[in-house]
C-alpha cells in the first residue's frame, strides 16, 4: 500500500495541474514596492496592476503559459508560469523604456495606450552638451526644425514644428517644464544636465490639451528625480575651446585690392584708393618728378606688404568650462535630487561671453494616500554681447572684419589705435572701417544680467481607490537687467549725438507668470477588459510684464559704467522708456482614456479657454481632440509572429489655436504727444473689435513597428494641418490716420510625412552598435488670403495663394551681357532687358527660407567601457537672400574690401562671359542674390570611456569614472557662400556664426 501511494505521488507530480491564480510582489532593485506595474498573461487580455505595496493577484486562464511584468521606466520581463501560485519579481530601470512613455504635462501614458504622435529625447543625448536646451534637439526629432539664429553664447534657437502656421503671428512652440509652461526664448539659465527627458508633442491628440497655446507644438521637459536608496553624489567637469568656421567667400588681400583699385581707375577714371592714385598706369604718374614717382612706388610696395588679417583683432579662441556637483537619494517616503552648476563660455567674437550659475532641487514625498513634490530651478547669468549683430553697418564687428581694407593696420607704431578721429592728413585714402569698428568694440559694452526662477509643486490625495484629487501650482519668474555704455573719452564717445560725450543706459525687464491647476482623476479597471481613466481640471494662468529703461549722456570719464557719471543739462536730457502689461487665461479641461482588452485605446480631450487678450465677443473658445490606437501585436494572429516585436497603429484629429505675440492687439491704443506746446494724446492703432485667434485643425495617422526582438524600430507619421483666421496687417488709406490695421483673413496648409528608423546592428553582452536616421518632409501652402491673391512682405518676401510661406520675390536675373558688361533681367514677356524696373520685370519665386526637408543621422557604438556617438543633421530645399554677397560684390562699396570674385570674375572687356557685371553698372537686388542654403552638418561626436569596475573596486567610495571628449559643429557640407547656412532668417547679413567647439570632460560617481 505504501508503495502504491508513493507511485501515485510521483505520477501527480509528473502531471501537475497549473495554478488557477497567481499572486506576488513586484519591487525595484532597491527592494521597494512598485505600484502600478502591469501584470498580464501572455497571448491573452487578462491583466491587473500592482497596488501601493507592490502586491498583485491575477486569475489565470486554462491555457496560460507566461506572465509579463511592465512599468514605464523599467525593463519589461516575461516569466514562465510554473506550479507555484506565487511569483515575486524585481524590475530594473531602463533608459530605453523611457522612450515608450508619452508625457504630456497633464498625463503620463504608456505609448501603447496613447494615440499621440510624440518623440522623446533621453538624458544621454541632452546632458553635458554645451548648448541651450532647444539647440540640443536639432536633428533628433522628425518634423522639428531647429535653426541657431546666433552663435553668441547663451543665445536661443528658432524652433518650428511641422511648418509655419502664420503670416505675422506667433510661431513659437510652447515649453512646459515639470508641468509649468515657461517663457520662450530665455533658456540660458536652464541647465541641460538637470534634464531627464524632453518630449515633443506633435499632433492634436496631445497639443489640444493646451488649447489656445498648442497650435505651434508643445515641448515637455521633465527634470531629474531622486530614487530611493543610499545617497549618491556625481561630479561632472568639462573644459574646451571654440574656433571660428570659415565662410565660403574669399576676400581680397592687399595686393589684390590695390590691383582692383587700379583696374577701377583704368575702366572708369574714378579714384577708388591708393592702388590707382599711385599707379604707374595713372596718367598723372607721368607728370610727377622722379622723386615723387619713387615715393609713389614705395607707398604701393609698402601697402602691398601689410596684409592685415582683421580676424585676429575681432575673433578669438573662445574658452569653455563647466563644473557640476549633484546628489540624489531618499527612501520610500522622501526622495530628492539636487545640483549646483557653474558654466563659463567665451564666444569666438571678442567681448562675447556668458557665465551661468544654476541651482536645482527636486523633492518627492509619499505618505500613505498623499503624494507631493516640489521642483525648484534657480539660475543667474551674466552675458556680454557684440553690437549690431546681423547688420551691415560698421558697428557690427562681424561685417567690419571683412570690410576692413587689408593694407590698413589698426595701430600706430606707438600702439595707439587708429581711427577716423586721429588719422590726420595721410598720403593715402583712408577707409578705416576696420579700425573704426575695432575702436568702438573696445570702448563700448553691451551686457545683460538675468535671474530666472521656475517653481512647480503638486499635491495628490487618494480619496478612494482609483479616485485622486490633484492640485498643482507653478511660478515662472525672470528679471533681466540690460546695460549699454559708450566711453566718453573715446572717438565713439564723441560720435554720440546727444552731448558728444558718451552714454550710459540701463533697462530692467520683469516677467512673472503664475499658474494653478486643480481637479480630479479617476482610474479603474473593470472586469479585467475595461481600463478607464478620466480627469476634470480647472486651470488659471496670470502673466505680468514690466519694463523700465533710461539712457543718460554727458558721461564723466572718471565714473564709467555707472549712472553716477551721467550729466543732466539742457543738451543732455536722459531718454526714458518703459511699459507694463498683464493678461490672464482661464481653462476648463476634460481628459479621458479608455482601453479595451489592453489592445484598443481611445484618447479624448476638451478644453474651454477664456483669454483677456481677445475682445469680449471672441473671448471663450473650445478645443477638442480624439485619437484611437491599436496594439496589434497583442492580437492572436500576431502574438506568435516572432519577427514582429511590437506593432501599434494610431490616428487622431483635433483643434488648437495660436497664442498672440501681443496682449491687446484688438484695442485702439494711444500715446502722448505735444502740439503747439501743449501735451495731449494721439491714436497709434485703430484696434479691431472682431479680432480672434488663429485656429488649426489637424489630422495625424501613424504606426510604431519593432522587428526582430526590438532590434529594428520604425516610427512613421503622416499629417495635415489647416490653419484659418490668419492675422496680418492690412494697409489702410493714409487719410485714415493709420498705415495699417490688424485683421483676421486667409488660411495656410501644412502636410507632410515623418519617418524615424533605429537599428541595433550588433547587440550582445559586450558590444552594441546602433545606427539610425530620421526624415521629415513638409509641404507648406497658402490656400486663401481673404480675397487677395498676393502681397509683398519683409525684405524679399511675397505671400501668394498657392505658394509656401517664406517665398522669395525678386526680379529674374538673366546674367551679364557679354558685349557691354551690363546686368540683364527677364521681362514679363520673356525677353531680356538691361533696364532695371521691378514693376516691369518678370518676378520669380525662388523657394522658401522655411525648409521643406529636415532630418538627421545618428550612430552609437558601445564596446565594454568604450562608447562612440555621432550625429549628423541636414536641411534641404531651403533658400535665403545672401545679403553678404550684396555688400561684398558691390561697386558702390569699392572703397571697402570686396570678394575676390570682384577681381577675377568681373566683366572687363567685350566677349567676357563673366559672373559679375562691369564696375560702372548699378548693383540691384535680383534673383542672383537668392542662394540654396541646404546643408549637412556633423553636429556632434562624443567618445567616452568608463573605467573598469575591477579597477574602481580598489578605490573605496567611487562607483564609477567616465572620461570623454566631444566636438560640436565639426564640419558642414553646403554650397552656401555666406557665414552660416543654419541661420533661419529670411536673409543672411553678417550674423554671428555657429562656432566649432571641442571639449574634454570627466564624470565621477560617488
Amino acid at each position: 500500500m505504501a508503495s502504491f501511494m508513493v507511485l501515485m505521488f510521483f505520477q501527480l507530480c509528473a502531471f501537475a495541474i497549473p495554478p488557477s491564480a497567481l499572486k506576488g510582489r513586484v519591487a525595484g532593485i532597491d527592494n521597494l514596492p512598485l505600484q502600478g506595474v502591469s501584470v498580464s498573461v501572455g497571448g491573452t487580455t487578462s491583466g491587473t496592476l500592482t497596488d501601493e505595496n507592490g502586491m498583485y493577484s491575477l486569475p489565470l486562464p486554462a491555457n496560460a503559459k507566461t506572465v509579463e511584468f511592465s512599468l514605464v521606466g523599467y525593463t519589461t520581463i516575461k516569466r514562465a508560469i510554473g506550479e507555484s501560485g506565487e511569483m515575486n519579481v524585481t524590475l530594473e530601470l531602463s533608459a530605453r523604456s523611457l522612450e515608450d512613455v508619452t508625457v504630456t504635462g497633464y498625463t503620463t501614458y504608456n505609448r501603447s495606450k496613447s494615440a499621440s504622435a510624440a518623440t522623446t529625447v533621453t538624458r544621454d543625448k541632452i546632458n553635458q552638451v554645451p548648448m541651450t536646451i532647444d539647440q540640443v534637439l536639432q536633428g533628433r526629432v522628425p518634423g522639428l526644425v531647429v535653426a541657431s539664429g546666433s552663435g553668441q553664447p547663451g543665445q536661443n534657437a528658432k524652433v518650428t514644428l511641422r511648418g509655419v502656421n502664420t503670416i505675422e503671428g506667433n510661431t513659437n512652440v510652447l515649453y512646459v517644464m515639470d508641468g509649468i509652461p515657461i517663457e520662450n526664448g530665455y533658456f540660458q539659465n536652464i541647465n541641460p544636465s538637470d534634464i531627464e527627458t524632453i518630449t515633443v508633442l506633435k499632433d492634436a491628440s496631445a497639443k489640444a490639451l493646451y488649447g489656445s497655446r498648442g497650435s505651434n507644438g508643445v515641448i515637455v521637459i521633465t527634470t531629474k528625480k531622486g530614487r530611493s536608496g543610499k545617497v549618491q553624489f556625481d561630479y561632472n567637469s568639462q573644459y574646451g575651446f571654440s574656433k571660428q568656421t570659415s565662410p565660403r567667400f574669399e576676400m581680397m588681400n592687399a595686393a589684390e585690392h590695390l590691383q582692383f583699385e587700379e583696374e577701377i581707375g583704368l575702366e572708369t577714371g574714378a579714384t577708388a584708393g591708393p592702388g590707382w592714385t599711385y599707379s604707374k598706369k595713372n596718367p598723372t604718374y607721368a607728370t610727377r618728378t622722379p622723386e615723387v614717382q619713387q615715393r609713389y612706388d614705395y607707398i604701393l610696395d609698402s601697402l602691398s606688404r601689410v596684409n592685415t588679417d582683421w580676424r585676429k583683432f575681432f575673433f578669438q579662441t573662445g574658452k569653455f568650462m563647466e563644473q557640476q556637483i549633484s546628489a540624489s537619494g531618499g527612501n520610500e517616503n522622501v526622495r530628492f535630487y539636487s545640483s549646483l552648476n557653474y558654466y563659463d563660455q567665451e564666444g569666438i567674437a571678442v567681448r562675447s561671453k556668458m557665465q551661468r550659475m544654476t541651482l536645482k532641487n527636486n523633492i518627492d514625498f509619499t505618505a500613505n494616500r498623499l503624494t507631493a513634490n516640489i521642483n525648484l530651478t534657480l539660475g543667474y547669468s551674466a552675458s556680454s554681447f557684440i553690437e549690431a549683430e546681423g547688420g551691415s553697418s560698421g558697428n557690427n564687428p562681424l561685417s567690419a572684419v571683412y570690410y576692413g581694407l587689408p593694407y590698413e593696420y589698426p595701430y600706430f607704431p606707438n600702439d595707439t589705435l587708429v581711427h577716423s578721429g586721429n588719422t590726420g592728413r595721410f598720403p593715402v585714402m583712408d577707409s578705416r572701417e576696420g579700425s573704426n569698428a575695432l575702436e568702438r568694440l573696445l570702448n563700448t559694452s553691451n551686457k545683460s544680467n538675468q535671474f530666472k526662477g521656475v517653481l512647480s509643486s503638486s499635491l495628490g490625495y487618494t480619496i478612494i481607490k482609483g479616485l485622486v484629487a490633484k492640485t498643482r501650482m507653478g511660478i515662472d519668474f525672470r528679471q533681466s537687467l540690460d546695460e549699454a555704455f559708450v566711453n566718453p573719452d573715446s572717438y565713439s564717445g564723441t560720435r554720440v549725438a546727444t552731448g558728444r560725450k558718451g552714454s550710459f543706459g540701463e533697462a530692467s525687464r520683469r516677467n512673472f507668470t503664475f499658474i494653478s491647476t486643480s481637479g480630479l482623476t479617476y482610474n479603474k479597471i473593470i472586469a479585467d477588459d475595461h481600463d478607464l481613466e478620466v480627469s476634470a481640471l480647472y486651470e488659471y494662468t496670470s502673466s505680468r510684464y514690466k519694463s523700465f529703461g533710461y539712457t543718460g549722456y554727458g558721461i564723466e570719464g572718471r565714473l564709467p559704467e555707472t549712472p553716477a557719471g551721467i550729466t543732466v543739462g539742457a543738451s543732455t536730457i536722459p531718454a526714458l522708456s518703459g511699459g507694463r502689461t498683464s493678461n490672464a487665461l482661464a481653462s476648463y479641461i476634460g481628459l479621458a482614456r479608455y482601453t479595451f482588452k489592453n489592445k484598443y485605446t481611445l484618447n479624448a480631450s476638451y478644453r474651454y479657454d477664456g483669454s483677456s487678450t481677445l475682445p469680449a465677443t471672441n473671448r471663450w473658445h473650445g478645443f477638442s481632440s480624439v485619437g484611437v490606437s491599436w496594439d496589434a501585436k497583442k492580437e492572436n494572429f500576431l502574438a506568435d509572429v516572432d519577427v514582429i516585436s511590437a506593432l501599434r497603429v494610431r490616428t487622431s484629429y483635433g483643434s488648437t489655436a495660436s497664442p498672440f505675440s501681443g496682449n491687446f492687439d484688438y484695442i485702439a491704443t494711444f500715446a502722448s504727444t505735444t502740439y503747439g506746446g501743449l501735451q495731449g494724446l494721439r491714436p497709434t492703432a485703430p484696434g479691431n473689435p472682431d479680432f480672434d485667434w488663429e485656429y488649426t485643425k489637424e489630422f495625424n495617422a501613424g504606426f510604431d513597428l519593432n522587428l526582430l526582438q526590438n532590434r529594428i524600430r520604425i516610427i512613421t507619421d503622416v499629417y495635415e494641418k489647416n490653419t484659418s483666421n490668419l492675422f496680418f496687417d492690412r494697409p489702410l488709406s493714409i487719410t485714415s490716420g493709420f498705415s495699417s490695421s490688424r485683421i483676421n483673413a486667409g488660411s495656410v496648409q501644412n502636410k507632410g510625412i515623418e519617418f524615424d528608423l533605429q537599428v541595433d546592428v550588433i547587440r550582445n553582452q559586450n558590444l552594441t552598435w546602433t545606427i539610425g536616421g530620421n526624415y521629415a518632409y513638409n509641404k507648406n501652402e497658402v490656400t486663401d488670403l481673404g480675397g487677395a491673391e498676393s502681397f509683398e512682405i519683409g525684405y524679399t518676401g511675397i505671400i501668394e495663394v498657392g505658394k509656401p510661406l517664406g517665398t522669395h520675390y525678386a526680379p529674374k536675373w538673366a546674367g551679364v551681357d557679354p558685349a557691354t558688361g551690363n546686368p540683364q533681367y527677364y521681362t514679363k514677356d520673356g525677353s531680356i532687358t538691361t533696364t532695371y524696373n521691378a514693376a516691369a520685370l518678370s518676378v520669380s519665386e525662388f523657394g522658401s527660407y522655411n525648409p521643406a526637408v529636415t532630418g538627421g543621422f545618428n550612430t552609437s557604438l558601445q564596446w565594454k567601457g568604450l562608447s562612440v556617438n555621432a550625429l549628423l543633421v541636414f536641411v534641404d530645399q531651403v533658400y535665403r537672400y545672401n545679403n553678404e554677397d550684396y555688400y561684398n560684390e558691390n561697386p558702390s562699396f569699392k572703397t571697402s574690401n570686396q570678394s575676390t570674385r570682384m577681381l577675377y570674375d568681373r566683366w572687363k572687356k567685350p566677349g567676357d562671359n563673366a559672373i559679375l557685371a562691369r564696375i560702372g553698372a548699378p548693383r540691384s537686388y535680383s534673383s542672383r542674390d537668392i542662394y540654396d542654403a541646404s546643408y549637412m552638418r556633423l553636429r556632434n561626436v562624443n567618445i567616452g570611456y568608463n573605467i573598469p569596475v575591477s579597477i574602481l573596486a580598489k578605490v573605496k567610495g567611487i562607483r564609477g569614472i567616465r572620461v570623454f571628449v566631444q566636438g560640436e559643429n565639426l564640419y558642414t557640407w553646403t554650397s552656401w557662400r555666406g557665414f552660416d547656412p543654419e541661420n533661419g532668417n529670411e536673409y543672411n547679413r553678417f550674423s554671428y556664426p555657429s562656432p566649432r567647439t571641442y571639449t574634454a570632460g570627466l564624470n565621477v560617481n560617488f
